[in-house]
């Protein structure tokens, strides 16, 4: 994989906002223009075109900057030189993070590169958004913190397609941009409220969930305490259980219940066991406990289905 560095690509061939061409043949080619919409507010475009993949070494960020990355063709990724974090830029999806004095490269592995970040300073974001991002946001110790990863909207695409399709000039152009740029910012900015309980699960995350669900169903009989599933599985308790609803849509212990309440049907309808035998292997200590949760689960009660051994949902 071919290493190059954004400076170089800069001073090589920079003609004031637009750089292009600046990729050697053997490369591809490249495109990237910057507009200065407001003191402290970015809009750039970058276009690349590559015939193998490569790694972009960045340029370091000395200060804070929140950066609306919306990918419409091709996915990229960054990874942060100091602790090997993953921010994720794929097609069809935004991304916003926050960065502070971070160095730290990006792979280009597809042929189609196609994105626009809005990059925002943080002198800019305490001038507008002291409460909402920078109380919120600036004072984690992490120097490389994802926000949010979304599809996106249907909105921000219009909106996108407006300001890259602009056939206005001059002035009037520079209004109009401003004016669509900030509707943007506005409208993706609105998913960290919107989204604030909300949390993002990679892989490793999703990885978790999956053990933790599998470590539940082989202890039905004594499941361990949210507290331990979450030690078990390396995951924060909230994680766990907020993993488990977008994952399963349900919490860990009503998934259990589910899964419970259906071994008991079939042990039921195979007529091998009784109420008593059946209650015990499903974690009940009482068989009036697993009646009532059984009957509440399929609206039938388990001596119904003994009776007649067969029973259709």
């Amino acid at each position: 994989m071919s290493r190059m560095y954004l400076k170089d690509l800069i001073n090589s061939n920079c003609e004031k906002d637009i750089i292009k061409n600046s990729f050697p043949v053997e490369i591809g080619t490249n495109y990237m223009e910057r507009i200065q919409v407001q003191e402290g507010v970015l809009f750039l475009k970058t276009d690349f075109n590559i015939k193998k993949p490569i790694v972009l070494e960045a340029i370091k960020q000395n200060e804070r900057k929140l950066v609306i990355t919306i990918s419409i063709k091709g996915n990229t990724t960054y990874i942060n030189n100091s602790d090997k974090k993953i921010i994720l830029f794929n097609e069809g999806f935004t991304t916003i993070s926050l960065f502070e004095n971070t160095e730290g490269f990006r792979e280009f592995k597809d042929k189609q590169i196609n994105q626009v970040r809005l990059i925002l300073s943080e002198n800019f974001l305490k001038r507008n958004f002291q409460i909402s991002l920078v109380e919120k946001y600036f004072y984690n110790k992490q120097n490389l913190q994802l926000l949010n990863f979304s599809l996106t909207s249907i909105e921000s695409q219009f909106l996108l397609n407006d300001i890259l399709n602009c056939k206005l000039i001059g002035e009037l152009k520079q209004i109009y941009i401003q004016g669509k740029v900030f509707e943007l910012l506005s409208l993706e900015l609105q998913k960290l409220e919107e989204k604030e309980d909300e949390i993002f699960l990679d892989n490793y995350d999703k990885n978790a969930i999956y053990k933790a669900k599998k470590i539940l169903f082989e202890n039905i009989e004594n499941p361990p305490t949210i507290v331990d599933l979450a030690k078990k599985v390396h995951l924060s308790e909230v994680k766990l259980k907020k993993g488990f609803k977008i994952v399963y849509k349900a919490s860990p212990y009503q998934l259990l219940l589910t899964h419970k309440m259906n071994l008991a049907k079939n042990m039921l309808q195979s007529g091998e066991y009784n109420i008593n035998e059946i209650a015990f292997k499903v974690g009940y200590k009482f068989a009036n406990n697993f009646t009532n949760a059984f009957y509440k689960e399929f609206k039938i009660r388990p001596k119904d289905i003994l009776k007649t051994k067969k029973y259709f949902i």
